[in-house]
C-alpha cells in the first residue's frame, strides 16, 4: 500500500494554518439569544406578560381521545365511568369541535395567529385534557418551558406540545424534569419582572409533599430557567400546603390590575404586590362573587386578556360581561361551553396557551 502524504497545516488549501485562520477570520462572538430571536427564529418569541397584546396562541382541537371517555382508563386504578376520566358528562365530539372552531375563529378575528397543537400520539388516544394548552407549557423570559403535570390523565402531553413548538420554530428553552412538577394553573407572570409559582396545591387525596400539583423541585427548576435569562426577575413561591387562594394572573385585566379582593389572597403576597408593583385590586359586586370548587373565593372569570383592558370570555355569564363593560373593559364573548366549567373541568384561560405577546404598557388605564 502506498503511503499517503499528510499535508501540513500550511498546505491545507487555506494558505495559512487552521489556527491562524480561526484567530484572524473566525473570532468568538458574544451575542444575546433574545436579540437574535427575530432573525434566527422568525419572531421575537416573548410572552412574559399576562396582559400584553396577544399575538400568537396555542389551541388543541378535541379528537379521538374523547371517544374513549367512559371506558376503562389505561392508567391506575383502571376504572371506567365519567369520574375516572375527570369528565362531568359524556363528551359530544362534534359539539366540542364546533366550540373549538368558535374559539379559533374568534381569536383570528381579533388578529391573533392560532397554532393548533399536534393530536394525541397514543394508540388508542386518551389525553382528554389536552384542550387545556396553558397547563403544559409556560413562557420564560423568552421562549417556552415544557412543564410536567402531576397525574396520569395528563402525562405525556409534553411530547406533542414540544413537537408543535419545534415545528413552528418556537424555542423551547427548558423542561421540568426529574420529580419536578408544575402546571400552568399554579404559575404566571405579574409583569415582566415579577413571576409567581404556587406549590403544594392539594387535590385532597394525598399529603405527600412530593406528590402535589406543583412541588418545590418543579418550582426551583422553572425559577432557575427564568432567572438564567434575566437575573432581575423576582420569582416568588407561594406555598399552598393544604390551601389555595387562586392564581392572580387568571384574574388580571391590565398591568398591575386584577379583579378581586385583597382579603382573598395571602397577606404577604398582597404586601409584595402593593409595595413593589402598586397593585390595583378592583372589587367585584357581591352577586358576582362565588366559592370555587377548589375552596377559594373569587370574582368573575376574566378569561383571556387580548390586550390591556380587553377580555375574551365565554358567553355563559352575561351579568359579568355587563359589569366588566360598566367599569370600562372591552369584552369579546365566545360560545365554548362544552370545553369549560361547569360542563368540563377548566376555564377559557386554560384553553389558550399564550405563545407571543407584546410588551405591557408602562402604566394601566383607570377602571370603574
Amino acid at each position: 500500500m502506498q503511503e499517503t502524504d499528510i499535508p501540513s497545516e500550511s498546505e491545507d488549501g487555506f494558505g495559512e494554518s487552521v489556527d491562524d485562520m480561526y484567530k484572524s477570520l473566525h473570532p468568538q462572538v458574544l451575542t444575546d439569544f433574545e436579540d437574535e430571536m427575530s432573525e434566527l427564529w422568525g419572531e421575537t418569541w416573548k410572552s412574559n406578560t399576562t396582559v400584553g397584546k396577544l399575538r400568537t396562541a396555542l389551541l388543541h382541537k378535541p379528537g379521538e381521545e374523547m371517544l374513549r371517555v367512559g371506558e376503562e382508563t389505561p392508567w391506575p386504578p383502571h376504572e371506567s365511568g365519567l369520574a375516572a376520566w375527570r369528565m362531568r358528562e359524556e363528551p359530544d365530539l362534534d359539539e366540542m369541535v364546533e366550540h373549538h372552531y368558535n374559539l379559533k375563529d374568534t381569536l383570528e378575528a381579533e388578529g391573533v395567529d392560532v397554532i393548533t397543537r399536534k393530536p394525541d400520539p397514543n394508540d388508542p388516544a386518551y389525553q382528554v385534557k389536552s384542550i387545556y394548552c396553558d397547563d403544559v407549557a409556560q413562557p420564560a423570559v423568552y421562549g417556552h418551558v415544557i412543564l410536567r403535570m402531576y397525574d396520569h390523565i395528563r402525562r405525556g402531553e409534553e411530547v406533542p406540545t414540544y413537537k408543535t413548538l419545534a415545528e413552528h420554530d418556537i424555542p423551547v428553552v427548558g423542561m421540568v424534569t426529574g420529580k419536578g412538577m408544575v402546571e400552568g394553573g399554579t404559575c404566571g407572570w405579574f409583569d415582566e419582572k415579577h413571576a409567581f409559582i404556587e406549590v403544594h396545591v392539594p387535590r385532597e387525596n394525598t399529603n405527600d409533599p412530593e406528590v402535589m400539583r406543583a412541588n418545590e423541585d418543579g418550582q426551583q427548576q422553572l425559577a432557575d430557567i427564568i432567572k438564567a435569562q434575566d437575573p432581575e426577575v423576582d420569582v416568588r413561591m407561594g406555598a399552598g400546603y393544604g390551601d389555595t387562594r387562586g392564581n392572580i394572573p387568571y384574574a388580571m385585566i391590565d398591568r398591575h390590575t386584577s379583579i378581586g379582593k385583597e382579603e382573598w389572597y395571602d397577606p404577604h403576597l398582597v404586601e409584595w404586590m402593593k409595595s413593589e408593583m402598586d397593585w390595583n385590586f378592583i372589587e367585584p359586586p357581591e352577586h358576582l362573587i362565588r366559592d370555587d370548587v377548589r375552596a377559594f373565593t373569587r370574582g368573575p372569570n376574566t378569561g383571556v386578556v387580548l390586550e390591556p383592558g380587553k377580555l375574551l370570555t365565554t358567553d355563559q355569564y352575561p351579568e359579568a360581561t355587563r359589569w366588566f363593560e360598566s367599569i370600562g373593559l372591552d369584552v369579546v364573548e365566545v360560545n365554548v361551553e362544552s370545553l369549560v366549567r361547569p360542563r368540563n373541568s377548566g376555564s377559557i384561560h386554560c384553553l389558550v396557551g399564550s405563545l407571543r405577546r407584546d410588551p405591557e404598557p408602562e402604566s394601566p388605564a383607570t377602571y370603574g
